[in-house]
């Protein structure tokens, strides 16, 4: 009986394992030809991504202006269109398709984001923004490098 009950219990850790690499660690990736890992996903989730990374770029644009400017405004505001705030908005499914190093990226991004509005709120230097700007542009950097999205579900 107590050797019965090991088994299953092994079963089952070894069953949660593989579960939770095949839908949280690994998301819906296929082979690539190239050293990006390629995510599989639907053509609707494909154009919400496509359509947030517009967005954190004409965000960056808007802040990069805002530090030009020295306007403390315009750089909480465009952070804000980019921030936490927004994750709420994605599609049911879409996250389970991620990979987890996609998802990681992903919110830090909106993570920085909130930080830059957060700290031109708090006390506004242009430098500092910068760095920051910085940081997320590294984030973007290496989210291209590393990922790509290709459609194949319908």
């Amino acid at each position: 009986m107590k050797k019965g009950i090991l088994i299953l219990a092994i079963a089952s850790v070894l069953l949660n394992i593989a579960l939770v690499y095949m839908f949280i660690l690994k998301g819906a990736t296929i082979e690539s030809n190239d050293i990006r890992i390629n995510i599989a996903m639907t053509e609707s989730n494909r154009e919400f991504v496509m359509d947030e990374m517009r967005v954190f770029l004409e965000s960056i644009k808007d802040i990069n202006e805002g530090i030009l400017n020295n306007d403390p405004e315009q750089v909480i505001k465009a952070s804000e269109i980019s921030g936490g705030s927004v994750i709420d908005h994605a599609p049911p499914g879409l996250l389970k398709t991620l990979p987890v190093g996609f998802k990681q990226l992903g919110f830090s991004t909106h993570d920085l984001f909130d930080e830059i509005a957060k700290n031109a709120k708090e006390n506004f230097n242009p430098k500092q923004t910068q760095r920051q700007l910085n940081s997320l542009l590294y984030n973007c950097t290496v989210c291209h490098q590393s990922f790509k999205i290709q459609t194949n579900i319908k």
